[in-house]
């Protein structure tokens, strides 16, 4: 019985038909749900191709047998499968549309579920085979059946014929792929394990799985890239593992070098067994690629690890024999996943085709926290874990080799953040060899190993590159200006490529430069780099480890590493500026990496003299440069460290013979202005001198250079008080730059050095009382520079005008001084901020204006402002801070407060005696010196006016501070009895004690010393006392000269020490030098205190006498009108604002209609002698009352000047009221003698009568 017949025979015809309709339907829907859903199990596709197969068969079958009956043991077996088919489709469907796919692609990966598909899979398989024998066996009976219809067997054999060859060849290709599956299971061929410390990255893993899911019809590409030993391969091994399926294929492929590249393949083509690995010709790269592409039919992933070298990856190896690339042999399917990693950015780009790369950063805190474990951080504060995390700069494997270090050596958390913090260590420790976790081919590896790599990928792929590296580990790591290695024969594009493969390689990261300057600013750097217009505007920052790692290898290199330290040295030398203010944008920039190139130490195995001479001459370059920087800001300790060592280097650089370099000149100039500002004046002078006559030398008498030096020299004549001599030289250098000038008229720089002539000379008229050209000339320089280089924002523009509010307030041009001191004040807050130096100075000097017109309200709002930035900039207990807050609480008449605060500013300068500087005193009210015996006056002053008189007595001002408490203690003893002996009259004997003192002093101290000179003061004042032509003046000389040299003429101590001086010169009739001594007197007492100061008054008195002795009337005259419209003045200010602090004003007033009223009596103007003598008569009664011999003087030339104009009736009644005075007036020589303690004479007579 035939195939057919047999199944007819069975009755089943219409089971068949059921079976394949079920059967069709059920294909039809799977290969529909295979297609909508992304992930399908692949097996399960197959299992409907085969079952395709049987539908087939069974209609071929059916319609070749016609009616004839089939057997039961095919079609049971048939939809039996059918039906499990059927079951494993739904439970997918079920677990799909209850949960989101993850869970029917985790559910799929279950054992189980594989194993019945891959039963069903053979059953199948079984069943195409039987029905094909049946198919065979029914053409058969067909033929015998047909007979001799040999026509109708030939068709029916060939079409069966054709069936059975299309089932065989659909069960070949059936069975290749299931041979060509990885074995039963997929392949798991990774040789890391799973890091059971792994933190934190799930943003980067999510990143990762987003992009692997968007499966196309090619491969799917990922490129994880970041810095070496951030974590690249931790990430993608995690990946993996949380990816890991019974369904998928890993295979790990080390791409550093083309011999581990090889090593991963052959492990691959072993493992998979695939045909021909064992054929010793074969290319087994080529048969893995082959494999994966065509025969490999279950999804697959690969990790292709440490592709850094684009040399080994991307270009044919010379060992290769089929010359191919590594890139060549990566297989490109449908079903297979790549993923790269790599610390090039530029080649995670190029493998994706232009696409943009996976970055993987540093830790964050908290998984930088996580990291280093409790172990490690338990009891440690979290800013302290902080800080250790951000000298690792949040690396994974710089944490790792920290907290195994920390533990194989017991070092605590703060331990070993003072280890990498100190220079000596920090290098050690960062290449400190650790194993870590997933390194397989460098377990045992370093930070600094680690880097090392990668420079020397940068070394073979761009030599620029590394040099660029090299040269940035010497300078600050961030804000890295690019147009400052530029070469002049390099254009932009080539530089800006080679950094560019710094960053791509992580090592570096540019940006724009307008997040860090302006555009001003980069046209300076241009202008400084050879003028170069194609000039790279980024800036960069560099890893923190990175520059640690660069540097320790530069140190290792050799020649070529001590030529490119050299070179950077030159560069920033070379491209620093000049550091005056109108190069500040650029300085303010290049200042951190000019500091830190001058740090670093040069290897001394390596250095040839060559090479030392280029050191030094670069250094002392950038160091002047610097040094001249820190001056212009006021961080004058700075500049003098900085000056100092140019000019140890320049001593070194040979110079023509008898003759001194321009540099070293330059460098001894800059070091003299800032020790002058520092107070050391005298040092400085001579030291100008000598500049001055350097330049002379070399370069001749009008060259701009010389005329510098010659404005410098006269600066510190000016400031040592040598008016005369400051003038010739200043005028000096006036007259040779207008000539300049007047050459090259177009020349703005020329134009700012006539301006700053002209200031000179105005300066130094101002000092010596000549206000008018003074003025002129200042008005002059206002307009010249105001067209200057860079007109209204250039500071010598505004310093100008300072000097200009100066002038008009000294010659009453008051709206205008303030005008102006406003504008400047707005100026520098806005240019320099409330707290740079010169803003506090301005504002000391409106605020000392303000104190002297008398409007104290506004004064003490300015002082107010002034304390607090000073506390801010200063600190709370500054010399110069607690100076000012006391003048402020004395003028608010807050004595208490202010002897307080003056008691504590004595004891400050008492504990550190001459640390104390110019840079703070400068910003003292009133333009005072903080010197401890201007601080005792001012405790004097507040004392008496508290009525403390006797405590104020040991406060008496000596000009010169009293001994400190580190004083041997005989010679304070003897000093306090010297005052003692001299308050009590007793002269000679306080000139004996004081001698004994000078003798202990000088052993203890020298001569040049406050204490020493203190007592030498004390022996003239003595001397004077006792015959005042004595030759107590040479005393007072000497002590003068070290008062001018140590204090300068702004001193209280100074303008005490020259009023004794020039009374001691008057006494002795030596007048023409008395009244020099008192007219410079006038102008220090004038300049630093104002007009209505009590010692402007008594400085101007002094010189009135003077000249009253000489008989010039009309000049004492004048003197005389000024001190009296200053105290009218005055008292005005006292009534209409009760805080004035003047107490005298009212006594001084009565003396100064006396001393005006005396001096017109002998110039016989008597009539406005006599209002003059009444005004101070009246004073006087309501002062002192009517039997005061001060009265009564007053009284009795009145009663003279009346009776000189013929008024004898009135005279004889002035005269009658004398007689009934009880005790007479002095006489004139007793009252000669009324005066200060110093002698300088303030009596109400004029010695001139």
């Amino acid at each position: 019985m035939s195939g057919a017949e047999a199944l007819a025979a069975v009755g089943l015809a219409s089971n068949i038909l059921q079976f394949i309709d079920f059967t069709t339907q059920l294909c039809v829907r799977i290969q529909e749900y295979s297609s909508a859903t992304s992930g399908f199990p692949k097996a399960l596709a197959q299992q409907a191709a085969h079952l395709s197969h049987l539908l087939g068969l069974f209609k071929e079958l059916q319609d070749q047998s016609g009616e004839q009956q089939h057997q039961d043991g095919i079609l049971e077996p048939c939809r039996a499968q059918a039906q499990e088919l059927a079951d494993i489709f739904e439970s997918l469907r079920t677990d799909s549309s209850q949960s989101r796919w993850k869970h029917a692609k985790a559910a799929f990966k279950s054992m189980k579920r594989t194993e019945k598909i891959d039963k069903l899979q053979s059953t199948l398989d079984r069943l195409v085979r039987t029905l094909s024998l049946q198919l065979q066996i029914e053409a058969k009976h067909a033929a015998d059946r047909a007979g001799t219809d040999v026509s109708k067997i030939l068709s029916l054999q060939s079409g069966q014929l054709e069936l059975l060859q299309q089932i065989q060849i659909a069960s070949s290709v059936e069975d290749n792929e299931a041979r060509s599956q990885v074995g039963p299971k997929p392949r798991w061929i990774v040789p890391l394990s799973r890091n059971s410390k792994f933190v934190g990255r799930e943003d980067i893993l999510e990143d990762l799985e987003e992009l692997l899911s968007q499966r196309k019809d090619g491969s799917i590409i990922a490129v994880l890239y970041g810095l070496g030993g951030v974590g690249k391969t931790q990430v993608a091994l995690e990946y993996i593992y949380r990816a890991r399926s019974s369904s998928i294929s890993v295979f790990w492929v080390h791409g550093s070098s083309l011999s581990r590249f090889i090593e991963s393949y052959k492990r691959i083509a072993v493992e998979c067994n695939i045909p021909g690995h064992n054929d010793p010709d074969s290319d087994t790269m080529q048969l893995v690629r082959d494999w994966l592409e065509i025969s490999c039919t279950t999804q697959w992933l690969m990790i292709v690890d440490n592709v850094d070298d684009r040399t080994v990856f991307f270009e044919q190896d010379p060992d290769m024999t089929t010359g191919r690339a590594l890139v060549e042999y990566i297989p490109q399917a449908a079903n297979g996943t790549i993923i790269y990693t790599t610390r090039s950015r530029d080649i995670g780009v190029d493998l994706l085709s232009g696409s943009e790369p996976i970055k993987v950063s540093p830790l964050s805190i908290e998984e930088g926290i996580f990291m280093l474990g409790d172990r490690l951080t338990r009891n440690v504060p979290k800013d302290i874990q902080i800080t250790l995390l951000e000298e690792l700069a949040y690396l994974p494997l710089a944490i790792s080799q920290a907290a195994a270090f920390m533990v194989k050596r017991r070092k605590t958390v703060k331990e070993y953040i003072r280890l990498l913090q100190d220079e000596s260590t920090k290098s050690r420790v960062l290449d400190h060899r650790t194993l870590h976790h997933g390194r397989e081919d460098r377990s045992s590896e370093s930070v600094t190993s680690t880097w090392w790599i990668t420079f020397q990928h940068l070394e073979q792929e761009n030599p620029r590159s590394v040099e660029l590296l090299m040269m940035m580990s010497l300078i600050d790591r961030q804000q890295i200006p690019l147009g400052i290695f530029q070469d002049p024969s390099e254009v932009m594009f080539d530089l800006e490529d080679s950094v560019g493969l710094l960053e791509a390689f992580s090592l570096v990261s540019t940006y724009s430069y307008a997040e860090v300057c302006d555009q001003k600013a980069m046209d300076m750097l241009y202008d400084h780099r050879y003028g170069l217009k194609d000039l790279s505007p980024n800036f960069c920052d560099m890893h923190r480890l990175v520059q640690r790692s660069t540097r320790d290898w530069l140190g290792r290199a050799g020649d070529f590493g001590l030529y490119t330290a050299i070179k950077t040295l030159r560069m920033c030398a070379d491209v620093f500026p000049s550091g005056f203010f109108e190069t500040w944008p650029l300085c303010r920039i290049l200042y951190p990496h000019a500091n830190a190139v001058l740090r670093y130490q040069y290897d001394e195995s390596y250095k040839t003299m060559k090479d030392d001479a280029s050191i030094a001459s670069h250094r002392s370059s950038l160091l002047h440069k610097l040094s001249t920087y820190s001056r212009q800001l006021g961080n004058l300790g700075e500049s003098e460290q900085r000056a100092s060592q140019a000019m140890d280097l320049r001593k070194t650089v040979p110079t023509v013979p008898g003759s001194e370099s321009r540099e070293f000149l330059e460098s001894m100039e800059s070091y003299a202005l800032t020790i002058s500002m520092l107070g050391r004046r005298e040092e400085a002078c001579l030291m100008q001198q000598r500049v001055f006559e350097g330049f002379f030398t070399l370069l001749g008498p009008n060259h701009r250079r010389t005329l510098e030096a010659r404005n410098q020299l006269g600066h510190s004549l000016r400031a040592l008080g040598d008016y005369a001599a400051a003038e010739a030289q200043h005028r000096e250098e006036l007259s040779a730059k207008r000539v300049l000038l007047d050459q090259d008229p177009g020349d703005p720089d020329l134009m700012d050095d006539l301006v700053i002539a002209i200031n000179n000379v105005a300066n130094v008229m101002r000092d010596q009382g000549e206000y008018e050209e003074a003025y002129t000339l200042l008005q002059e320089a206002l307009v010249r520079s105001s067209g200057g280089t860079f007109g209204e924002e250039h500071p010598l523009y505004w310093l100008t005008k300072e000097s200009l509010a100066i002038v008009s307030g000294v010659m009453e041009k008051r709206d205008q001084a303030h005008e102006l001191f406003a504008e400047v004040l707005t100026w520098r807050i806005k240019a320099y901020g409330e707290q740079h130096h010169s803003t506090l100075i301005t504002r000391g000097q409106y605020m000392s204006l303000l104190s002297q017109e008398g409007d104290y309200a506004a004064a003490e709002e300015e002082g107010r402002l002034l304390l607090k930035y000073e506390v801010l900039t200063l600190g709370s207990e500054s010399h110069s801070t607690l100076h000012n807050h006391g003048n402020t609480l004395q003028q608010r008449k807050k004595y208490r407060e202010a002897e307080i605060v003056y008691k504590r500013l004595l004891q400050l300068q008492q504990e550190s005696p001459g640390t104390w500087t110019r840079s703070s005193a400068r910003l003292s009210n009133a333009r005072r010196e903080t010197s401890e015996e201007s601080t005792r006056d001012l405790i004097r002053i507040t004392l008496e006016a508290q009525g403390k008189m006797e405590e104020a007595a040991a406060y008496v001002a000596t000009s010169l501070s009293s001994p400190v408490d580190n004083d041997p203690s005989d010679a304070r003893k003897l000093h306090e009895k010297s005052l003692d002996l001299f308050r009590e009259g007793d002269f000679a004997g306080a000139e004996a004690v004081a001698r004994q003192e000078l003798e202990l002093r000088t052993k203890s101290f020298g001569l040049d010393d406050d204490r020493t000179q203190t007592c030498l003061f004390q022996i003239a004042r003595a001397i004077h006392e006792q015959d005042p032509f004595n030759d107590s003046q040479t005393l007072a000389r000497q002590v003068l000269a070290y008062r001018k040299r140590v204090y300068g003429w702004r001193s209280n101590g100074t303008h005490d020490i020259l009023g004794f001086l020039a009374a001691t010169v008057r006494d002795q009739e030596k007048l023409e030098e008395a009244e020099k001594l008192y007219r410079q007197l006038v102008l220090w007492v004038d300049n630093s205190f104002g007009k209505l100061d009590v010692k402007t008054y008594e400085a101007r008195w002094g010189l009135a006498n003077v000249l009253s002795r000489q008989q010039r009337y009309p000049e004492s005259e004048e003197l005389y009108r000024q001190n009296l419209q200053a105290q009218l003045d005055a008292a005005d200010i006292l009534n209409s604002k009760p805080t004035y602090p003047t107490e005298n004003v009212p006594e001084h007033t009565a003396q100064a209609y006396f001393n005006l009223g005396c001096v017109l009596r002998y110039q016989k103007k008597n009539e406005e002698g006599e209002a003059c003598f009444r005004q101070a008569w009246d004073r006087r009664v309501k002062l002192f009352g009517e039997e005061d011999g001060r009265t009564m003087k007053v009284l009795m030339c009145l009663a003279e000047i009346v009776e000189e104009q013929g008024q004898s009736e009135e005279a004889g009644e002035l005269y009658a009221s004398l007689c009934k005075v009880i005790r007479l007036p002095q006489s004139d020589d007793e009252e000669e003698q009324e005066g200060t303690e110093d002698s300088e004479d303030t009596s109400d007579d004029d010695n001139g009568a």
